[in-house]
């Protein structure tokens, strides 16, 4: 984890004063994309973008409260899933029947956003490095194979071919890909 970062979390964890600021301030460009996205997702009013925004304020800072580096996850990403829990029941306990019950329902997209500023750069290609080695261990080596021509836009017949496997085969392996990410996620 960057020393940066862990300084800053190591701050709000102790109360020091305006450490929790600071870390709204390289948070907001994740804060508001993530309000957009799921107010858009779920058909939201706009007036309500600033109430999801408020809850994602808060579930950062019990992210950064309960955050244990010994678990072997960025900050980053641990953040943006509490952020999206918390965004969701927010929606569930609002709206109800509008937000889904299971996170499986719910799309992966928003959960890495473009990075506006070096920070949020530096946060991603952390959030990404972790999340290649993590795959690299529980992907066999078919699904790396059928992972990296997929993630090539190449489609479920031209990877069969490639592969010299069924269509079917491949189409097993992508599902079995994006079920170990939603449980990595």
């Amino acid at each position: 984890m960057n020393s940066d970062i862990a300084a800053l979390l190591e701050d709000v964890k102790n109360g020091k004063p305006l450490s929790f600021d600071a870390m709204v301030r390289l948070y907001t460009p994740l804060i508001e994309r993530m309000a957009k996205y799921y107010c858009k997702r779920f058909s939201l009013a706009d007036s309500e973008i600033d109430d999801i925004k408020q809850e994602a304020t808060i579930a950062l800072y019990n992210a950064a409260i309960a955050y244990e580096p010994a678990k072997n996850i960025t900050f980053g990403a641990f953040a943006k899933v509490c952020l999206r829990n918390r965004i969701l029941s927010y929606i569930r306990y609002f709206h109800e029947g509008q937000a889904p019950e299971s996170l499986e329902d719910v799309d992966t997209e928003m959960d890495v956003p473009a990075p506006d500023t070096p920070e949020q750069l530096m946060i991603s290609k952390e959030s990404l490095s972790q999340l290649d080695q993590k795959m690299g261990e529980m992907l066999t080596e078919f699904e790396k194979s059928v992972f990296a021509l997929y993630v090539g836009s190449m489609s479920y017949t031209d990877i069969a071919k490639a592969l010299s496997k069924p269509k079917k085969s491949i189409d097993n392996a992508i599902h079995r890909i994006k079920a170990k990410l939603r449980k990595l996620l």
